[in-house]
């Protein structure tokens, strides 16, 4: 939806509710299908809707965008190995376990 419209993260949390409220037919409906309200840095919401749901909210004023969850698939989970270490490598010793070294997370989305 883009740039935040209210600075109380409460009422743009309201605001997504509302209009799949006016979309689901009530607000019980809205709640439970939000999974997450983006309401701090930007407006904007993950949910549970179906693809004819999807396109009605794409419609709405207001709304910029919305992308569909996509599931991605693990490269590795054999990390170890992947990076050609062995398990009882001293590479954590070897390295100041960790220290100073800037951690990236990848947020694979809902499923």
């Amino acid at each position: 939806m883009g740039e935040k419209q209210h600075e109380d993260p409460t009422v743009t949390e309201n605001s997504h509710h509302e209009m799949l409220t006016t979309l689901l037919g009530s607000k019980e409906a809205a709640q439970s299908s939000i999974l997450y309200s983006y309401k701090h840095g930007f407006s904007g919401f993950a949910a549970r809707l179906t693809e004819s749901q999807a396109e009605m909210v794409a419609e709405l004023p207001g709304v910029i965008r919305v992308i569909p969850n996509g599931i991605h698939k693990l490269h590795t989970t054999r990390s170890w190995d992947f990076l050609g270490l062995q398990s009882n490598s001293h590479l954590l010793s070897d390295c100041k376990m960790g220290e100073g070294t800037i951690i990236g997370v990848i947020d694979t989305g809902i499923i």
